[in-house]
């Protein structure tokens, strides 16, 4: 027996000094051996896991195994580790295994595995769960508990590795990696996703993530309102580029504003212009583009807003000013509209030239500023009472002001107030009228006229 292990010791001393390895005749050779005898040894070692064999054509290559110890092992992994012999009875575990089950390893050790009894519900479905693995005979499996009694869930991923030992016998080490907090993880950015997705969906905006890689753009995600917005479905919009929306007129305008994105990645660049439906019905619509980098890719975020209505409305709006601003200037009589504050809004030439005062500064400026105090004093009457709406909306009064010769005289002024809505302010709508416009102004009837000399 001596001489055996004398000899299988000669063999690991050889090998560790011929690292790359060594055949069987050249390993009798340095032993003074024959290549039987030498070849039983061999076999031995081998079955132990003291040495790997590899083979080349004819040739079998025998170098020194290298092996992590099993009790190195057991000590510093945070992993649940055991070791199963072939009747599925413990002769190695960690610690950490043992203080999972709630029980020392001295009341677990030489023990069969379904003959461990346990305090908690969890441990024994866990070990349950761990000899039907054991006996699937699978590489990988996973074991689920779910918790109980306020115990959270926990997740376990284990590997079966054969192992042999110096004496020859073979086993099987599991290791199980708790995964818990990884599957926590992945169930957060689901529902992470879920919440996106549900968010995403009830956006007023369309909202598109796209990848760009290597010049080729591609979609990744949409949610339901741009399909709303454009009018395509749900699968005609994976085919749909947003530099495809714009009418041709409005192209050059879209390309100059993603060119500029690309240019000044993170930033958000906005463009508004006239599109068309599926339908063919035009549409106007804010695009806001932002490009950030992710890895070796660019991930373009691009929020579709339908602004048709704003913009009908915008252009209602423009069309009354624009109506407005001719009447001003067209009508030959001296127009003002003064605000809630006593300073002017606008007012046409014919009123400017009257105080002397040019048409293009009048806006912003008080009353007081442009005509002196007695006169704006005169001026401004009757203004708070219309802005209440006290008196009639629509009032005349005689005051002292500018005649269209420069002098001070009595004139007709009609005042009546203006507003836009129940809360939007208040303004004054005025028209000086003279004299010798109107020679009879006493028989002007149906009307309020306040002699205000």
């Amino acid at each position: 027996m001596h001489r055996l292990s004398d000899e299988l010791t000669q063999i690991k001393e050889l090998l560790r000094n011929h690292p790359r390895g060594m055949t069987v005749t050249e390993i009798a050779a340095a032993l003074g051996r024959n290549k039987h005898s030498t070849g039983r040894y061999l076999d031995i070692l081998h079955a132990a896991g003291h040495v790997d064999l590899r083979t080349f054509g004819m040739a079998k290559v025998f170098t020194l195994s290298t092996r992590v110890p099993l009790s190195a092992l057991l000590s510093y992994t945070t992993d649940l580790v055991l070791v199963l012999d072939s009747d599925l009875r413990i002769i190695q575990g960690n610690d950490t295994f043992f203080e999972f089950l709630g029980l020392p390893g001295e009341k677990i050790l030489e023990k069969k595995i379904n003959q461990i009894v346990t305090d908690g519900s969890d441990s024994s479905y866990f070990l349950s769960k761990l000899i039907e693995k054991v006996s699937e005979k699978t590489d990988q499996f996973e074991i689920s508990i779910n918790g109980t009694n306020n115990k959270p869930p926990r997740y376990f991923q284990g590997k079966i590795i054969p192992t042999s030992f110096d004496d020859g016998s073979s086993a099987d080490t599991i290791i199980l990696e708790d995964i818990t907090l990884e599957k926590e993880a992945i169930r957060s950015l689901k529902e992470s996703e879920q919440f996106f997705r549900s968010v995403s969906d009830h956006l007023s905006d369309g909202l598109i993530v796209s990848e760009l890689q290597a010049g080729k753009k591609k979609i990744i995600f949409h949610n339901q309102r741009l399909c709303e917005i454009t009018g395509y479905s749900k699968d005609e919009i994976q085919f749909i580029r947003p530099e495809d929306l714009p009418l041709p007129e409005e192209k050059s305008r879209f390309k100059k504003a993603v060119s500029e994105a690309e240019l000044d990645q993170g930033s958000m660049k906005e463009i508004r212009f006239w599109a068309r439906k599926k339908d063919g019905s035009p549409i106007y619509i804010s695009i806001r583009i932002k490009l950030v980098p992710f890895g070796d890719l660019t991930r373009g975020y691009i929020l579709i807003t339908d602004m048709t209505t704003w913009k009908k409305q915008e252009e209602a709006r423009l069309l009354q000013a624009t109506l407005i601003e001719r009447l001003l200037t067209n009508f030959s009589h001296p127009i003002f509209i003064v605000g809630e504050d006593g300073k002017f809004f606008t007012a046409n030439s014919a009123f400017c030239e009257l105080i002397n005062v040019k048409h293009e500064t009048i806006s912003g400026k008080h009353v007081k500023e442009v005509m002196p105090e007695k006169i704006a004093t005169d001026f401004l009457k009757g203004n708070d009472d219309l802005i209440l709406k006290k008196n009639s909306i629509n009032v005349h009064m005689r005051i002292s002001f500018y005649k269209p010769d420069g002098t001070l005289g009595d004139v007709l002024i009609e005042k009546s107030s203006v507003s836009s809505g129940e809360n939007a302010p208040t303004y004054i709508f005025g028209v000086i009228i003279h004299e010798n416009d109107f020679p009879c102004l006493d028989c002007i009837s149906n009307k309020k006229v306040h002699d205000e000399r």
